[in-house]
C-alpha cells in the first residue's frame, strides 16, 4: 500500500452493532462481523437495500454511533467519538444549514468557530463556493435556494473545514433526476481535485457505478455484513450507455436478484 493509500485509511475488523430486546433479553444485531479496508483517497460505495445497516455503519465510522464489538480504526487510531478528520454530508441539507445565514456565512461557519482570520475565511469560502458551482449566489439565504443548491452549500461547508474523509449518506436521494446527475458529476470532479477519502451510501446501482472505485454490497438485515466487493475500473466520466457499464450493472443486479 502506497503512502497516500495508508494516510486516512479505514480498517474495520469483525465490527458489530447490536441492541437488546428488554422483555426477553435477546441480542439483535444490526450489523455483524463486518470486515473492510478502505484505502486513503479511495471513493468507496456502500450499496444495499433500505434498512440493511448502511447508515449505521457510516455513523459508526463518523463516531456518532458506538460499536458493540470488533475494531474500527482511522489512521490506525481506534474510533470512539467524532473527529475533525471525518465529516458527514446528509441527505437533507435543510437540517444542517442555518436558515438565518447566507450561503457564504454558512460555508464560513466552521472557519469562524476555529477563529480562522477573516481574510483566510474569504479565500477558502471563495474556493469552495466556486468548486460547487455557486458563484454569484453568495448572499442568498437557504430559503432562496433550490434543493440541489442547498446540497451544494452543505458540501461546500464540509469541504471548507478540510476533513480528510467525507462520509456521504445518500446525499442526492431527495433530488430530481437531472439535478442528481449534475451533482454526481460535480462530486467526482471535487474528489479528483481534493484527493479525499469518500465513503458514499446509496441503494441505487447506477449511482454506485457512476461514482465509486469499489462497491461493497451489504446483505439484507438484520445481522447485515458486506458480502461482496466489486472493483469498478471504468474511466471517468462514466458512460451509462457503454457496454462495460451495462455488463457491470447486470452483474451487480444479478447479485441482488439472487
Amino acid at each position: 500500500m502506497t503512502l497516500l493509500a495508508k494516510q486516512n485509511a479505514i480498517h474495520i475488523e469483525q465490527l458489530r452493532k447490536s441492541y437488546s430486546e428488554p422483555s426477553v433479553g435477546d441480542v439483535h444485531y444490526i450489523i455483524k462481523d463486518v470486515d473492510l479496508v478502505i484505502k486513503g483517497g479511495e471513493f468507496f460505495i456502500l450499496l444495499g437495500p433500505s434498512g440493511c445497516g448502511k447508515s449505521t455503519l457510516l455513523n459508526m465510522i463518523a463516531g456518532f454511533v458506538s460499536k458493540s464489538g470488533g475494531n474500527l480504526r482511522v489512521n490506525d487510531v481506534e474510533v470512539n467519538k467524532p473527529g475533525r478528520d471525518r465529516a458527514v454530508v446528509f441527505q437533507q441539507a435543510d437540517s444542517s444549514l442555518f436558515p438565518w445565514l447566507t450561503v457564504r456565512q454558512n460555508v464560513e461557519f466552521g472557519l469562524r468557530m476555529k477563529k480562522t482570520p477573516k481574510e483566510e475565511q474569504r479565500l477558502i469560502s471563495d474556493r469552495y463556493i466556486r468548486l460547487v458551482g455557486l458563484t454569484g449566489h453568495e448572499e442568498k439565504f437557504p430559503k432562496e435556494l433550490s434543493g440541489g443548491m442547498k446540497q451544494r452549500v452543505q458540501l461546500a461547508r464540509v469541504l471548507a473545514n478540510d476533513p480528510a474523509i467525507l462520509l456521504m449518506d445518500e446525499p442526492f436521494g431527495a433530488l430530481d433526476a437531472m439535478t442528481r446527475r449534475t451533482m454526481q458529476k460535480e462530486l467526482v470532479n471535487i474528489w479528483r481535485e481534493t484527493h479525499k477519502t469518500v465513503i458514499f451510501v446509496t441503494h441505487d446501482i447506477q449511482e454506485a457505478l457512476l461514482l465509486g472505485e469499489r462497491i461493497g454490497i451489504m446483505s439484507v438485515g438484520p445481522s447485515s455484513n458486506i458480502t461482496d466487493i466489486y472493483d469498478n475500473s471504468l474511466s471517468y466520466p462514466r458512460d451509462v450507455a457503454s457496454q462495460q457499464f451495462y455488463n457491470l450493472y447486470n452483474t451487480i443486479q444479478g447479485h441482488f436478484e439472487e
